[in-house]
């Protein structure tokens, strides 16, 4: 149910983004879960709100992981393919100041990630060119 409920609030917000008369290019896109009102807020890269929905109290997933399954489904479905989707383009979690307290998503050409940290590969392969370059 809330899966659902993320998919199509999202394919909302980039429907929203798209009809925007002087929309220009997404460049990131920003979620802030109010946690007062259990909102969900989906904004764009000029801090404009896109979209809002009413998360349900008892849901038996972390958000975080619901959200990364939802966005690994729009891409395997192409939902970022579109002309005003800047690249490299993330998804990230945001508190009230907007400062990033989880990347969610990273698409950069043929690149996506939804892990943890979407550093975590590059550290592993910049430490291995390292030890290889010393040895």
């Amino acid at each position: 149910m809330l899966a659902l409920q993320l998919q199509i609030a999202l394919k909302e917000s980039l429907s929203n983004y798209e009809s925007k008369e002087d929309r220009g290019f997404l460049e990131d896109l920003y979620l802030f879960h109010d946690t007062e009102e259990n909102l969900l807020i989906f904004y764009d890269h000029t801090d404009q709100v896109l979209n809002k929905i009413q998360l349900p109290d008892d849901h038996p997933f972390s958000l975080v992981h619901a959200l990364r399954t939802v966005l690994q489904q729009a891409a395997k479905e192409r939902l970022f393919e579109k002309d005003y989707i800047v690249k490299p383009f993330t998804v990230s979690l945001v508190d009230k100041d907007f400062d990033v307290l989880e990347e969610l998503f990273f698409l950069e050409d043929d690149t996506k990630k939804t892990n943890d940290s979407i550093w975590t590969d590059m550290e592993k392969d910049l430490d291995e060119f390292l030890e290889n370059l010393l040895h």
